[in-house]
């Protein structure tokens, strides 16, 4: 994971940052900010895939903690302080970058461009302005995480990354580092700069994390036993995954390569004391199993991989074997293993329908039989957020119009896997029609129903949800038989004082009633103008 191994994307991102960014002083256009606009989205996806690396090898790290905590103490200590020294300049990075965002008048959803993307205000008065307080303590920020990231390595990891280590302070040769980085650069280039050091800090800490696990993987142990031993992440499959697990003699060194097959046992094969199998000594290079059928092996261990097509309790057995460099005698050490292979079961229940609306709390049901719903977790895969409940329900918020898929994962054996999935649409609550008092939408009224009316009510037809919209003001006219106007405006949806005497004094039959410049309040809060209506009175 060191930096000096970068991948071509990572290169390709920092190549172009470099030249947009000289760019930048000749004339920014469109185009440019748009392919900041790409680098920077380049730039999170890179991001998100070193942080997946990092947590790999934290794991990996924090595994061998578990399993010899004296030997792996002083590594895992370092490896969470290089953890939480990256976490806290990585959200001081995400915080700047959101504020940025804000200020420029957040993202456009249909574009997912920033509003006004080519201000080049906000990072000069955020970064350069009142002396560049805020500009001098970022960049002690990541000086001074560089230094304590390094500090955790040996002496000899410690040198090696001087010079590699992404996450560093490039001063320029004239004027002082905040100037040059934000001074009227414009809002999308200033998020795209810091990204770039989210990207520089994930790397190091990575770089670190790395060091810190091979630094306890660098000894030898001499064994005189060995025993096959068959290693599974599960003994318990979905059906249509395959079974993997790795057999491998338990205790080996560096210049013993063994060899796996799987197949019946011949009579051969024996238990011994424990129930553990007797390894079979033979002369033969014939493994003591009917019809055995030889796997990979990968650093001296067996890549066991078997299908998952049928459902139901599955057993296969097997031996490893090894050629004794003394006695010139092949040494087979038998071993057997079982799985289960289960149906994929995932029950995503709408609460309402198989549609998501914009704007609303969109209640779901998740479940998966035959598990704790503890142990069921359910994300969303798309534009917005799904929130978990205290009674197990989820409750999903969406943005873009088109289509999200909640995607459910279980944990079983301690792993944890997907189980279904469930597709919704994402709809923008429809326009509401309007009416008078909620009856009539049109046409021909009765002078009698006119002056017995209240106001005007929007209404959503043949909606699911029991939502409604709020009127919020509108324009009554009435045009006379003598073609005469007379008009009124009104806040609310109740008429106004003004209009219940022109429907009372001055309206009458004959006369045309015309009702628009309708704006609504939605159940999520956004306004709309909705459709005008209008009446002819009679008698």
């Amino acid at each position: 994971m060191a930096i000096k191994n970068l991948t071509p994307r990572q290169k390709m991102i920092n190549m172009l940052y470099l030249v947009l960014t000289a760019i930048l002083a000749l004339n920014v256009s469109n185009e440019v900010l748009d392919a900041f606009k790409t680098v920077n989205d380049g730039i999170g996806i890179t991001n998100h895939s070193q942080s997946a690396k990092n947590i790999d090898v934290f794991t990996a790290l924090s595994r061998q903690y578990g399993i010899d905590s004296i030997r792996a103490k002083d590594a895992f200590s370092k490896a969470e302080k290089a953890r939480a020294l990256s976490n806290k300049l990585t959200a001081l990075l995400e915080q700047y970058k959101q504020q940025i965002i804000k200020e420029a008048g957040g993202i456009d959803t249909e574009t997912g461009k920033i509003h006004r993307d080519d201000d080049i205000d906000i990072a000069t008065r955020m970064f350069v302005d009142n002396n560049g307080t805020k500009g001098k303590e970022l960049k002690k920020e990541i000086e001074e995480t560089r230094a304590q990231l390094l500090a955790l390595l040996n002496d000899k990891d410690r040198n090696e990354a001087q010079q590699s280590l992404a996450l560093k302070i490039d001063e320029p040769k004239t004027g002082n580092w905040e100037y040059a980085r934000f001074n009227h650069v414009p809002a999308v280039a200033a998020v795209t700069l810091l990204s770039k050091y989210e990207n520089d800090v994930l790397s190091a800490e990575g770089h670190v994390v790395q060091s810190l696990y091979n630094s306890i993987n660098n000894k030898v142990e001499v064994v005189d036993r060995m025993e096959a031993k068959v290693f599974s992440p599960s003994g318990y499959i979905l059906q249509g995954e395959p079974y993997q697990a790795d057999v491998m003699v338990a205790a080996s060194n560096s210049t013993l390569v063994p060899e796996v097959f799987l197949g019946t046992f011949t009579a051969d094969v024996k238990r011994g004391a424990g129930n553990s199998f007797t390894p079979v000594i033979s002369s033969s290079e014939v493994p003591p199993l009917i019809n055995p059928v030889k796997i990979d092996v990968k650093d001296c261990t067996g890549k066991l991989n078997l299908p998952g097509n049928a459902t139901g309790n599955k057993k296969y057995t097997g031996a490893v074997r090894v050629r004794n460099s003394n006695t010139g005698l092949y040494e087979f050490y038998p071993f057997e293993g079982t799985y289960e292979v289960a149906p994929k079961t995932a029950v995503v229940s709408p609460k309402m329908m198989n549609v998501m609306y914009i704007g609303l709390d969109n209640p779901i049901d998740v479940s998966v039989p035959g598990v704790a719903q503890s142990d069921v977790n359910a994300t969303l895969n798309g534009s917005g957020n799904l929130a978990k409940n205290h009674d197990g329900s989820y409750t999903a918020k969406v943005t873009t119009i088109g289509r999200v898929s909640v995607i459910v994962k279980a944990k079983i054996n301690g792993r944890e896997m997907v189980m279904g999935e469930q597709q919704f649409r994402v709809k923008r609550i429809p326009d509401p029609y309007t009416t008078l008092d909620g009856i009539y939408k049109g046409g021909k009224i009765r002078i009698s129903q006119l002056k017995n009316s209240k106001g005007v009510v929007a209404k959503l037809e043949n909606f699911d949800w029991d939502k409604n919209f709020t009127v919020e003001s509108y324009e009554f006219r009435c045009r006379k038989k003598t073609n005469d106007l007379i008009h009124a405006d009104n806040t609310g949806a109740a008429y106004n004082p003004k209009i219940k005497d022109m429907i009372n004094g001055q309206v009458t039959v004959g006369d045309a009633v015309f009702i628009d410049e309708i704006i609504a309040k939605g159940p999520a809060g956004d306004k709309r103008k909705i459709n005008p209506i209008a009446f002819e009175v009679i008698p």
